[in-house]
């Protein structure tokens, strides 16, 4: 039987672990240039700027910020501070691991119209979220080890504490997972933004679910310091870019995200062109001449079909609206 504790073995876990530090890398990197484009479309103002698109860029800085230390960490050449690059490494987990959930919240609370009950339920279990992985940072504490030529992992976080933040994580997931599922169902939608909105988060759900799942397992186990985290950087990892691939596919289909939550139209490509225009909160739909018709942003992901006759071309609109059904429209 293994013993995991000598030294031998907790020495070869760590090329282990830095090998695979590595390889997550290459994916977190993968996943950033691969969708620059979105990125650089919100900073040359080519899409309008919406406040919840910060917590989209500080997690994929925390990602790569978090993966790359570790990687010098577990890399190093010539002695360095360690304990200060733990600690970078271990705040942008954090931090990433809880934007991940919030912008997952923040989609939840559009499509529930920012109902105050679910806005609250959210907000407490977020709040206790924070208040977990807060408990974790002092314990994380790693020292220079000349003969290996590494940061080596001196102590982390106790087993209980370990398995309780990710247990945690992955029931406020199901959570979000359940509250968005209900809220569609029940609301009947069978558009393409009610598509994508029931696809991703079942996607999401499933990765994150599964990446927290092997780290609480590891973590239970409580084989040595290094183990103990060795699927901490792909948890992260894989529950950023999951949430964030998310929030592009939704702002980029108009869901309730970009809309209701900032309380604006959807991409500025897409505003004032043509027949089909936005003013502000209202979505006007109009013909030839001066004739309009306006109906609220915030009304049903159902289709509404606009005919106009210009001469002997019928000219055909589908346009897809998000409709809150217990709220009053104007046309």
């Amino acid at each position: 039987m293994t013993n995991w504790l000598d030294p031998a073995v907790i020495t070869r876990c760590s090329r282990i672990y830095g090998a695979f530090v590595l390889t997550l890398c290459g994916v977190a990197a993968w996943d950033v240039a691969s969708s620059l484009h979105f990125d650089i479309s919100i900073i040359t103002r080519k899409r309008t700027f919406r406040w919840p698109m910060v917590f989209y860029f500080i997690a994929r800085i925390c990602m790569l910020l978090h993966i790359f230390a570790l990687a010098v960490n577990l890399n190093a050449i010539s002695e360095i501070p360690c304990q200060q690059v733990t600690w970078i490494s271990k705040i942008a987990d954090a931090i990433g691991t809880c934007l991940s959930s919030l912008i997952l919240i923040l989609r939840t609370r559009a499509v529930w119209h920012r109902n105050l009950k679910i806005t609250i339920l959210l907000g407490v279990l977020f709040c206790g979220q924070i208040a977990l992985w807060c408990q974790t940072f002092r314990y994380s504490k790693a020292q220079w080890n000349a003969q290996r030529s590494v940061c080596a992992v001196i102590s982390t976080a106790p087993k209980p504490l370990l398995v309780a933040v990710f247990a945690y994580t992955m029931v406020l997931d199901l959570v979000i997972l359940v509250l968005c599922a209900y809220r569609l169902s029940s609301s009947r939608r069978s558009s393409t933004i009610a598509h994508v909105l029931w696809r991703d988060g079942i996607g999401y759900f499933c990765a994150a679910f599964g990446a927290n799942l092997v780290q609480m397992i590891i973590a239970s186990l409580g084989l040595n310091p290094v183990m103990n985290i060795v699927a901490l950087p792909f948890a992260l990892v894989v529950s950023v870019i999951a949430s964030t691939t998310v929030f592009r596919n939704v702002f980029t289909t108009y869901d309730a995200f970009a809309s209701e939550v900032t309380g604006g139209a959807v991409s500025s490509s897409a505003q004032n062109s043509g027949p089909l225009a936005y003013n502000g909160g209202r979505l006007t739909v109009g013909t030839r001449g001066n004739t309009t018709r306006r109906m609220d942003t915030a009304i049903p992901l159902s289709e509404y079909k606009h005919t106009g006759n210009v001469g002997a071309i019928s000219v055909h609109r589908v346009v897809e609206l998000a409709h809150d059904e217990d709220a009053p429209h104007h046309i």
